[in-house]
């Protein structure tokens, strides 16, 4: 069996493929205070890309979807794209990395689409099986700001701000 201690570099990368749960919390905004989603739980997946600062400092870029079905069995897609940080805590052979993402989530809901800000953040526990080779668990907040100006046929009123949750198994590739 192979003894790797991870220390990584200013350009080392990784790949990161993620599938799992999503879980959608509620929505606050508006004139009707918090509410709950009406949504069912439902999927989440993405592939990720990072290259090291520093042993315990990355930055990268992220695409996503996730997918939600409402009480009448309509569909709520979401694909966020983002760029994302990572600080790295390390207890070999394990890491848990907290990561914080932006960027702009494409939602379509039946017939309406909509592009909004996206936000998201949480942490990992990632176990390096080899030198190449690692698989985790993630819990990652999504924030999805939906602003409406009130010059818009919704007017401002229809202003919401989508809270999920999402829950991930991982494979990680160190290049």
């Amino acid at each position: 069996e192979e003894l790797f201690v991870p220390v990584y570099s200013l350009g080392d990368q990784t790949l990161r493929i993620s599938l799992g749960l999503f879980a959608p919390l509620f929505f606050f905004g508006g004139g009707d205070g918090i509410v709950p989603s009406n949504l069912t739980l439902g999927g989440a997946g993405s592939l990720a890309w990072a290259s090291y600062l520093s042993n315990n400092l990355t930055v990268g870029v992220e695409i996503g979807g996730a997918f939600a079905f409402t009480p009448n069995r309509r569909a709520l897609f979401m694909v966020p794209i983002a760029a994302s940080g990572s600080y790295i805590f390390r207890f070999y052979p394990f890491e848990v990395p907290l990561t914080v993402s932006a960027g702009m989530n494409f939602s379509r809901l039946g017939e309406l689409q909509k592009i909004d800000g996206f936000a998201k953040a949480g942490p990992s526990f990632v176990w390096n099986y080899s030198s190449q080779w690692a698989f985790g668990a993630n819990l990652q907040y999504w924030f999805i700001p939906q602003i409406y100006a009130a010059s818009s046929p919704a007017g401002s009123d229809a202003t919401r701000f989508g809270n999920f949750l999402e829950f991930t198994l991982s494979a990680l590739y160190h290049l």
